[in-house]
């Protein structure tokens, strides 16, 4: 599982970093959205490495993460300086969309590559 957790970080990364360099037709888009679903990619990867538990506890853990920092959005908590470009400063019902697709490919991420794990060693 190891594995699966570090090549998991190692795509959202991937995908943040062509978020960032990204100029293109659709960029608000791209940003506003693709980037949610890459970080909460991240955070479920951190997670699987950080914590030894279920895949559906560390995807609720994951969604709980994601909605919590909306919730510090929605209330105008949101960290001063790179704390507020980390989570963000402006809630949008659309970015708990995007966490739950974030959540959710990551998990389809951890079970195909376990799974191919297990099939193959």
């Amino acid at each position: 599982m190891r594995r699966a957790m570090v090549l998991l970080g190692g795509v959202a990364l991937a995908i943040g970093a062509f978020v960032l360099f990204y100029r293109g037709p659709g960029q608000p888009f791209i940003r506003g959205y693709v980037s949610d679903v890459s970080a909460t990619m991240l955070v479920y990867a951190f997670l699987g490495l950080l914590w030894r538990t279920t895949a559906a506890r560390r995807t609720l853990a994951t969604a709980a993460i994601a909605a919590a920092v909306e919730f510090y959005q929605i209330v105008g908590m949101t960290p001063p300086g790179i704390g507020g470009v980390l989570v963000g400063a402006f809630p949008d019902p659309w970015d708990l969309v995007a966490y739950a697709i974030g959540a959710v490919a990551a998990l389809a991420w951890e079970r195909r590559l376990v799974r191919s794990d297990d099939q193959t060693g």
